[in-house]
């Protein structure tokens, strides 16, 4: 049976998410995955959007959820 268990390596060990269920010792596989970088790019934060999408900010009350009915 196989088992896929999430980690990360840092400083030479490899600190499991979570304890394998059922297993006490076996042969492993280690598969390294490229680190990708956690911020957005800067021509997405510096995106002021386009003045034509104003006009649908007008109907922005009608996307609201209804009211509760009171009884």
């Amino acid at each position: 049976m196989l088992q896929t268990i999430q980690g990360t390596y840092k400083n030479g060990k490899i600190e499991l998410a979570e304890t394998p269920q059922g297993i006490t010792e076996s042969a492993v596989f280690v598969t390294f995955l490229e680190t990708k970088p956690t911020t957005w790019p800067e021509m997405i934060m510096e995106y002021q959007g386009v003045k034509e999408s104003i006009i649908f900010e007008s109907y922005r009350d009608e996307l609201l959820p209804p009211n509760e009915i009171e009884l």
